[in-house]
This record gives C-alpha cells, sequence and structure tokens, in this order.
C-alpha cells in the first residue's frame, strides 16, 4: 500500500489553512517511473528493498508528526528524504513528497529557515518539473503562502498570495474552494505600508 495523504489544518487570519503533509495523489503515480535527474541504477530485489525502506521512514515520519511529536519524526523524515533523492532524483514526486514531509516536521520545531527553504525547493521543483497549473504544484504554493502567513511575513506572503489566486481563478474557477480561500486571504492581509514620499534634495552648486 501507498502511503496516504493526510491534511493538517489549522486557523490561519480567519480562514482554515489546509497544510499537505503528502503530495501522493494518483495524478502522481504515472510519471514515478520517469526519472528526471540522475538516479541510482535499478537493481532487483535491492531497489524494492530500499523503496520499502522509504516508505517506512515516511510512514515513522508522518506517524510522529500526526500523534504530535514532530520531534520525533525530524530524523525518519530527513533520512527519507536522502534515500528518495538517491534512489528517485531530487525532482521526483517521492523526493518532493519527503522534502514536505521533513519541511513540515521543521517548521513544528521551530527550524523556520531550514523549513523554508525545502517548502521553497518543492514549489520551484514542481514549477519546473510539472508547470505551475498542476495541482500539486498548486499544493506546494498553498503550504508555501501559509508558512508566511504563520510567520507573519506578509510582506512576502501577499505577491504570493496574488499570485496563487490568479493561478486558481484561471485553472480551477473562479468559485473554486481554493480561489475562494485565497479571496479571504488576500482580504485579511493588513493594508500594505504606503511608501515614504521621496524629497527632492536641493541642488549644490559647486565652485570652480
Amino acid at each position: 500500500m501507498l502511503p496516504e495523504p493526510q491534511r493538517w489544518e489549522r486557523p490561519l487570519l480567519s480562514v482554515h489553512a489546509i497544510r499537505i503533509s503528502l503530495f501522493l495523489s494518483v495524478a502522481l503515480l504515472p510519471s514515478w517511473g520517469i526519472a528526471l535527474h540522475a538516479q541510482a541504477p535499478y537493481i532487483p530485489d535491492v531497489t524494492e528493498a530500499r523503496e520499502k525502506e522509504w516508505r517506512a521512514l515516511v510512514a515513522t515520519a508522518q506517524s510522529a508528526y500526526a500523534s504530535g511529536r514532530a520531534a520525533d519524526g525530524v530524523d525518519p523524515a530527513r533520512q527519507a528524504l536522502a534515500l528518495s533523492e538517491e534512489l528517485f532524483g531530487p525532482d521526483d514526486p517521492r523526493a518532493l513528497i519527503s522534502a514536505n514531509d521533513l519541511a513540515l516536521q521543521l517548521e513544528a520545531t521551530g527550524r523556520f529557515r531550514e523549513s523554508e527553504l525545502l517548502l521553497r525547493r518543492v514549489f520551484d521543483s514542481y514549477a519546473r518539473t510539472r508547470g505551475e497549473d498542476d495541482p500539486s504544484c498548486q499544493m506546494a504554493l498553498e503550504n508555501l503562502v501559509d508558512f508566511y502567513l504563520a510567520r507573519k511575513r506578509f510582506d512576502v506572503a501577499r505577491p504570493l498570495v496574488e499570485y496563487a489566486l490568479a493561478t486558481f481563478r484561471r485553472t480551477t474557477g473562479g468559485r473554486s474552494e481554493r480561489s475562494l480561500r485565497m479571496e479571504g486571504v488576500l482580504a485579511s492581509l493588513p493594508a500594505e505600508k504606503p511608501a515614504p514620499p521621496v524629497t527632492e534634495q536641493p541642488a549644490v552648486l559647486l565652485d570652480h
């Protein structure tokens, strides 16, 4: 059995932000056999055993996260990421699943900088390899938006929210759940501070 998708909900700015802890879905399955980057050569039995090890690490990390023990899930999530990168390549959906899982574990334990870099990596990889219209790319974008909202980094969140809203309206319709959620988030953001006025300095005449 493949790991099941998990969702994590929490209130954010009067809306409920859905954090996706796994991007695994039926839409991902057909491309798993495609190597987007260099990966370990396939060796019967050995490769299957190591993929089984990856699945076990993913399950352990997710179980720790779901039970509120994110600190216990960091090491298995990190091992799962390293193994998936070696076996499948860094842009393979399985590696991105592990990168996203590790990002959520790190965020929950206060290691925000590393979490941010991983979330950006996941979004950038999906955008580059699948395009911005892909559902997994859009999930990754939502996770990145939620990260910045939770940190109250509204200056960074705003352009992402505007981009997400435009993308979701175009691909899922203006009344879709994703579009409506981004509308609510955008409306809840603090007003942008006006730029300070530019004062002209009087010209200084130089003596010759």
